[in-house]
């Protein structure tokens, strides 16, 4: 049975998280996984009953709420709640690498409070084997488009797939965003370009990353945008009017960490944004 993984720990956003991940979870006929990870590192050495009564009841509140806002969102979506106890980020990869995505608030509270959000996001996205999908705030009723960011240095069949599936499933237009610069060379300033020959030649690597998907989902309209700017700009504003923004989690370098585009992306997009690696292992 197909699940979608939610981490929460009772901050506003990883309420606005449960809130898509149950969106997405119903739309995909999946079960909604509800997990609280307790990270008891900082307290190895405080062993009081106390404290257990006290990590418990703040558990207990924090599952209480996720599953009330799961349920008025999604009356009678199939859902589980999970206590987990383990450092946060390596519970969550493992978690994500068994979901059909793994969401997450873009930030929580404090380590103390068994944080589990903010800084952890940005540790679980390009690291885990499954889609990471960060939310800041509610999510809309519709969304109105799916972006893509193209990378024609990078293996992007993953992060495509996963943005085609989510315009399917949300019957959302796909924009599929191919921005570029020219490159400056240090010992040749006064190069110039034939711009009409780079932009078909950019045309021509967008169109070959999306045929196979515009053939496997023919009903979807899929926007065709070449941009002559820099990636994280880009992309940055077409978030502002995106429901998902979709991009990979590698660098141009090829490296299995996440990116600088991808990073500044996660860090300045005004919509929720997947984080989707491009292969399942390396």
């Amino acid at each position: 049975m197909k699940v979608v993984t939610v981490g929460v720990d009772g901050s506003p956003k990883s309420l606005a998280a449960v809130e898509w991940a149950a969106d997405d979870a119903a739309r995909r006929g999946a079960w909604l996984r509800i997990v609280h990870v307790v990270d008891r590192s900082p307290y190895r050495f405080v062993h009081s009953p106390e404290l257990e009564s006290q990590i418990a009841w703040v558990t207990g509140q924090i599952m209480t709420a996720a599953e009330k806002t799961a349920r008025h969102r999604r009356p009678g979506l199939g859902m589980r709640l999970e206590h987990i106890e383990g450092r946060p980020a390596e519970v969550l990869r493992r978690l994500a690498a068994e979901s059909s995505g793994l969401v997450l608030g873009s930030r929580g509270m404090s380590r103390t409070a068994g944080g589990i959000l903010g800084s952890v996001s940005t540790q679980v996205a390009g690291h885990a084997a499954g889609p990471v999908v960060i939310v800041r705030d509610r999510p809309a009723d519709r969304v109105g488009e799916v972006v893509i960011g193209l990378d024609d240095a990078a293996d992007c069949r993953r992060p495509i797939s996963y943005a085609f599936e989510q315009a399917s499933l949300h019957n959302a237009e796909i924009r599929a965003l191919h921005a570029w610069s020219l490159p400056c060379h240090a010992y040749a300033p006064e190069v110039d370009y034939d711009l009409n020959a780079v932009r078909a030649r950019q045309r021509s690597v967008a169109a070959g990353l999306l045929d196979r998907h515009r053939r496997r989902y023919p009903a979807l309209p899929v926007v065709d945008d070449l941009r002559l700017a820099h990636p994280v700009e880009a992309l940055v504003d077409a978030s502002l009017r995106a429901g998902l923004l979709v991009v990979g989690s590698h660098g141009r370098s090829g490296s299995t960490v996440m990116g600088s585009v991808s990073r500044r992306v996660l860090r300045h997009a005004r919509c929720p944004i997947a984080v989707v690696r491009p292969c399942a292992r390396h």
